[in-house]
């Protein structure tokens, strides 16, 4: 147990220390390349019944509306039924 927490330990101070390092932009990078992931993913460390209006502005959030309906539409044109 000892020695696995010396691992948790030292990789949570290397992921620090990347995030440091390269955490911001990498951040803006995920949210400009995967705004539905994004959103998932912060909104999974929200307490319980935050919203993602809650945590993303409103020009946001009609960005993220505006590319599912995209989504949707290519879709349908396609016949596609499910949508990634």
């Amino acid at each position: 147990m000892l020695k696995l927490q010396r691992r948790a330990k030292a990789f949570l101070a290397a992921l620090a220390e990347s995030f440091a390092e390269l955490g911001h932009s990498a951040l803006r990078t995920f949210r400009e390349r995967n705004p539905f992931d994004y959103a998932r993913t912060f909104a999974d460390y929200m307490p319980e019944g935050a919203t993602l209006a809650d945590i993303l502005s409103d020009d946001r959030l009609e960005a993220i509306s505006a590319q599912f309906a995209a989504r949707v539409e290519k879709a349908a044109r396609n016949g596609v039924e499910t949508i990634h």
